[in-house]
């Protein structure tokens, strides 16, 4: 498969795992655990509306800013999962644009979408379900990032770090 068709690989299957398959698994959970107990995050409507649509345009916007700018000045993909590349590697180490604020703008943004998402359902256990998916992807999926950018990057990365 071409570079170009293995990026545009890469873009859907990380689309469709983000939007598609993170959300529906955090709904099930909280629907399950809710029917023990719901307890809701905030319960003026007008405030919980304006914190969500607030946090899904930011995520929306980290998201696509940092695909963007890995692919431009990365020349490569986000997707790599465990060692499997599903789009070509980045081939330039990306410190500008929204990875001088964060190392990982593209979880910082799913994150903020999440977060959106489960003021949207408006059930602590949502909260507490993206909370520990995050928990998870800072010590595991991160660790294993790292451990690809020392070695692809060496010094430079370390720096960054």
């Amino acid at each position: 498969m071409n570079k170009d068709k293995r990026m545009l690989f890469g873009y859907i299957t990380g689309g469709l795992l983000v939007v598609g398959s993170m959300p529906s698994i955090i709904y099930i959970i909280t629907s399950l655990l809710d029917k023990i107990y719901r307890l809701e995050i905030i319960q003026n409507s007008v405030i919980r509306w304006i914190i969500i649509i607030f946090l899904m345009i930011m995520g929306i916007i980290y998201g696509i800013w940092s695909i963007v700018t890995q692919n431009i000045i990365g020349k490569g993909g986000p997707l790599e999962i465990g060692t499997v590349e599903i789009s070509p590697k980045t081939e330039n180490l990306v410190v500008s644009g929204p990875y001088k604020n964060t190392r990982n703008p593209m979880l910082f943004g799913t994150f903020l979408m999440y977060l959106a998402f489960a003021l949207f359902i408006n059930s602590i256990t949502s909260l507490i379900v993206v909370i520990a998916i995050f928990v998870f992807m800072l010590t595991v999926v991160v660790k294993m990032e790292e451990k690809r950018l020392l070695k692809d990057f060496g010094d430079q990365y370390d720096e960054y770090r």
